[in-house]
């Protein structure tokens, strides 16, 4: 017999808050570069009892990235940034903003601020260095203040990195959710006005608080960090399923829209529609059917292989694209990201 579950409560509506970057200047992407630590494939995480079989083909991953005991967080971000910041068009001394997005806090030093800690690490006389979390949204969410900052201070450049060391006693990377597997990794990305790949275009995000409770704490003695426990608890106490995924589908496709709409397009002028990689399951269930898109159209080849890299996933997917040439001159792209909150942030981007 099933718990019925109370309707949500009375909000208000629901509308997603939208940007136009043509307006306010030529922002671009000048560069984007990932601090990948070495693959461990699946079958031998199974072979050592770290995920079972079952679950581990369930997410559909090859493998995900593992750091070496040895490595630290800021090894990964300042990984990540040096080798954005070489790529890129525009001087370090050009960077007056640097953001760093993190997702899970405790595999770093206490009282730190690792934004200025990259800023060292590139040379970046940065005036505004900081950090942001919120899950795995910040990384989008740090791009766009980057971009609203840079349009109001007429700086020249800006830099974004997002990364994510899962370790125990902390948490279990494998066993966190059913469906995909946290990685270990970073990524970033230049943003600078007037020289890069492909220009910044719009954004958009949109904040459902009712579905806060999705990831809020719940009894468990499965793993340390229980999201599988987490999500039941609130689907069976505070919104059935059904309602759940039709707020998390309206709240996807609007944001989207509203981002499209700035600029003009369609989701069918889209080339390449960068989703989270958190595995087969959400992939198809959130942004396939979701979206009615083709695998083709998304970087699930490149997911399958690192696994779920946090707040550093659209940048990666991103320098993925650049790095396999993938990007033709005209071609949108659309970065895509959700966070705890529950929340998503958009950004379309066109390739020059």
């Amino acid at each position: 017999m099933t718990t019925p579950v109370s309707a949500p409560p009375p909000f208000p509506p629901l509308t997603p808050s939208a940007l136009d970057f043509t307006a306010g200047g030529d922002l671009r992407l000048a560069s984007a570069a990932v601090e990948a630590p070495p693959a461990l494939p699946l079958a031998e995480a199974v072979r050592d009892g770290l995920i079972s079989a079952a679950d581990a083909e369930l997410t559909g991953y090859r493998s995900v990235t593992v750091a070496e005991e040895t490595s630290s967080l800021y090894d990964l971000a300042a990984g990540a940034a040096v080798s954005a910041v070489g790529r890129a068009p525009v001087p370090a001394a050009a960077l007056g903003t640097v953001l760093f997005a993190n997702v899970f806090p405790q595999p770093r030093p206490p009282l730190h601020n690792l934004a200025t800690a990259v800023a060292e690490a590139v040379s970046a006389p940065a005036v505004f260095a900081a950090e942001i979390s919120g899950g795995c949204v910040a990384g989008l969410n740090a791009l766009v203040i980057a971009a609203q900052r840079m349009l109001a201070t007429r700086e020249r450049a800006a830099l974004v990195v997002a990364g994510d060391l899962w370790s125990r006693p902390h948490i279990d990377r494998f066993n966190c959710e059913q469906g995909y597997v946290f990685a270990d990794g970073a990524a970033a990305v230049v943003l600078a006005r007037d020289a890069g790949f492909a220009r910044l275009l719009s954004a958009a995000t949109l904040t459902d608080p009712l579905l806060s409770g999705l990831h809020a704490e719940a009894p468990s003695d499965r793993t340390p960090v229980d999201i599988t426990a987490r999500a039941r608890a609130f689907l069976t106490t505070r919104m059935g399923t059904e309602v759940v995924i039709g707020r998390l589908r309206s709240g996807l496709t609007a944001t989207i829209g509203a981002a499209l709409s700035r600029a003009g397009a369609g989701l069918a002028d889209v080339a390449h529609v960068l989703v989270p990689a958190i595995g087969a399951p959400f992939l198809k269930r959130n942004y396939l059917d979701a979206l009615d898109i083709p695998v083709s159209r998304t970087t699930w080849d490149y997911a399958a292989v690192t696994g779920h890299v946090g707040a550093a996933d659209p940048f990666g997917a991103l320098a993925h694209l650049v790095d396999h040439d993938r990007c033709r001159s005209g071609d949108l792209v659309l970065l895509v990201s959700e966070g705890l909150g529950f929340q998503w942030t958009v950004v379309l981007l066109k390739v020059l």
